[in-house]
């Protein structure tokens, strides 16, 4: 027999959580709501990535978590009583420790473990006017979907890769330590590994180091570059999000940081691009090679794709729009793509620009999607 939900949220990470709790604060009883995640609580990819690299503060602000609530993590603070380290610079970045504790209390005081499933989704499918969300063990009906993908769990791997490993997939590192890569999570393993093996670390980046306080220009969090942005054609809207976006960049603080340990002679920091790998280590394209017994590759993940996953059948079936860029095209206010369809992160980046898969992006998907169960009561007292 299928189980009938009002709302099935396909993933339990910063997004799928962000959209539970606004639910959960527009009245949505528990029961009605289920969340389907590969693991065992929510976040906990997240956490496994971060306390992987080390990271001790986001690079997002005070006002991005997983409440719809802009002042809910400062109000936390307070109430729980963190230190003046809970915050960083005039950003205010929160503490992971600050970050993490809050989501978790959120979690728990919607009363999560109630709608939680373990499970990956398999199959989803329309029939009879509802969704059905068919796992490897269950199916779902639903009347709203969203789906809150995320895009942690698909590692980028350089063509040359053999013994190297992902950063986030890396348990153990034996010196010495080559790490690939110029963004935060590059950095901070990098400082973390230098902690466990001083003078035994490289960091190996393309460039120079180059420093950003965000993935692209906070003007995208507001009307200052949304408005422009929206007038766009969806071509125009992805050239427009790949030129901005700043991948491989990192904050001041953190790039300060890694420039004072080289000074130091604690870690070495190499730019060059890798040719092969070697019996020793790396070999660069200019012929040096780096001895290594790690290679850890800080090279980035990718979003999933409507094409050749579970997405496309139901796509292909309903002929769910999709731009040139193959990319969904959702609803500017609702975030809907297909009746009662809701979408966030990368398969929103036409939508929300280029923090669509940020917290902030997040917060923006949730609030919209939480908006129709407004718009639906209105229409219902109308």
């Amino acid at each position: 027999m299928t189980d009938r939900y009002e709302w099935v949220i396909v993933g339990g990470g910063i997004h799928g959580m962000t959209v539970f709790n606004a639910l959960r604060e527009k009245g949505i009883d528990r029961e009605m709501i289920r969340i389907i995640d590969r693991h065992r609580q929510p976040l906990m990819n997240w956490r496994k990535q971060t306390e992987r690299i080390g990271m001790p503060y986001l690079r997002s602000t005070r006002v991005h978590h997983t409440s719809t609530n802009p002042t809910s993590l400062r109000h936390h603070a307070e109430e729980q009583d963190y230190t003046h380290q809970a915050f960083k610079d005039t950003y205010g970045r929160p503490s992971l420790e600050l970050f993490n504790d809050h989501a978790l209390q959120l979690a728990q005081q919607n009363e999560v473990e109630a709608s939680w499933v373990q499970g990956e989704v398999a199959r989803l499918r329309r029939e009879s006017g509802t969704w059905i969300v068919s796992t490897d063990e269950s199916e779902l009906r639903a009347n709203h979907v969203v789906l809150a993908l995320g895009q942690s769990e698909h590692h980028v791997m350089p063509e040359w890769a053999k013994s190297a490993r992902h950063v986030f997939l890396s348990k153990h590192d034996t010196p010495p330590v080559v790490i690939i890569g110029g963004g935060i999570s590059a950095l901070h393993h990098t400082i973390q590994c230098a902690e466990r093996y001083p003078g035994q670390v490289t960091l190996l980046s393309r460039r120079p180091l180059e420093k950003s306080a965000f993935d692209a220009d906070r003007k995208f969090m507001g009307p200052k570059g949304l408005t422009p942005f929206k007038s766009l054609s969806a071509s125009e809207k992805r050239a427009l999000i790949v030129q901005e976006r700043r991948p491989g960049t990192a904050t001041q603080d953190l790039i300060q940081r890694v420039r004072h340990l080289i000074r130091e002679g604690i870690i070495s920091h190499v730019i060059g691009e890798v040719e092969q790998e070697v019996e020793s280590g790396v070999k660069l394209m200019d012929g040096r090679i780096l001895t290594a017994e790690s290679i850890i590759c800080a090279t980035g993940i990718r979003p999933m794709v409507v094409e050749g996953s579970w997405l496309e059948a139901v796509q292909q079936e309903l002929k769910l729009p999709l731009s040139p860029c193959r990319t969904p095209l959702l609803d500017e206010e609702t975030f809907e793509w297909g009746e009662n369809l809701f979408a966030t992160g990368s398969l929103a980046d036409l939508t929300v620009g280029p923090f669509a898969r940020s917290i902030y992006g997040g917060q923006a998907a949730a609030r919209a999607i939480a908006s129709t169960i407004e718009a639906k009561q209105t229409e219902m007292l109308v």
